[in-house]
C-alpha cells in the first residue's frame, strides 16, 4: 500500500460496495456531531447506513456492522425517529424491529441547521444591542479616560454589529424566499469592514 503526496491510499485490492459504505458512514458520523450538533456521531453513522441500505435492517444488524453497542443504537435510532429520519418498518415473518432511513434528511437537517444558525445570529444582535444602550446611558455620567473607554467600546461593538445585521440579513432573504446576494456572504466572512461602507 503506498501513499502518495496528497495522502492518496492507493491499493491494488479492489475497492467493494462495503469499503464505500464504510466511507460514507465514517464520514456522516463526523459531519453530524462537528457540524450539525443536534445528531452525534453515531446517529449519524446509523442513518448513513440505512440510507445506503436498499433493505430495512434490525437493531442486531445495526449492531454488527457499526461494532456499536445494541443499547446505544436502540439509544440513537429513538432519537432519529423523534426527528423522523427513521421509521420502523414490519418485515414479514420476523418479530424484531427493522429500521429504513426516510429520505428527506439532507433537505430536514440542512434547513434545521440554518435555522439554529439565524436564530443564534438573533440572540447574538440582541446581545449586542442591549450592551450598546448600557454604554451609552453610562456614557452620559461619564468623564476623561473613562468617556473614551466607553467610546472605544461603542466602536467595537458598532464593528461586530455590523457582521451580525448583514448576516441576519442574508439570513432573512433566504428564508423569505428572495433572491440571495452572496457577494454578502463574501464581504461577512473575508472584509467585514467593508459592511459599513457603501
Amino acid at each position: 500500500m503506498v501513499k502518495s503526496s496528497k495522502k492518496k491510499i492507493i491499493s491494488d485490492q479492489p475497492v467493494t460496495l462495503d469499503d464505500a459504505m464504510d466511507t460514507f458512514i465514517q464520514g456522516a458520523g463526523k459531519i453530524s456531531s462537528a457540524l450539525l450538533g443536534m445528531i452525534n456521531k453515531v446517529g449519524g453513522q446509523i442513518y448513513a447506513l440505512l440510507f445506503l441500505s436498499d433493505d430495512p435492517l434490525s437493531l442486531d444488524e445495526i449492531s454488527d456492522r457499526l461494532s456499536v453497542s445494541k443499547s446505544n443504537i436502540s439509544i440513537n435510532i429513538r432519537m432519529l425517529e423523534d426527528y423522523n429520519l427513521v421509521r420502523k418498518v414490519w418485515v414479514k415473518g420476523s418479530r424484531r424491529d427493522y429500521y429504513a432511513a426516510e429520505r428527506s434528511y439532507p433537505k430536514k437537517v440542512l434547513r434545521d441547521f440554518l435555522e439554529r444558525i439565524y436564530g443564534t445570529l438573533s440572540d447574538a444582535i440582541t446581545t449586542i444591542e442591549r450592551t450598546r444602550a448600557r454604554v451609552s446611558e453610562a456614557k452620559i455620567t461619564l468623564s476623561g479616560a473613562e468617556k473614551e473607554k466607553a467610546q472605544f467600546m461603542l466602536s467595537q461593538l458598532k464593528m461586530i454589529g455590523l457582521f451580525y445585521y448583514a448576516a441576519n440579513d442574508f439570513f432573512e432573504d433566504f428564508f423569505a424566499g428572495k433572491p440571495i446576494d452572496i457577494e454578502i456572504i463574501r464581504r461577512i466572512i473575508l472584509n467585514p469592514e467593508e459592511l459599513g461602507k457603501k
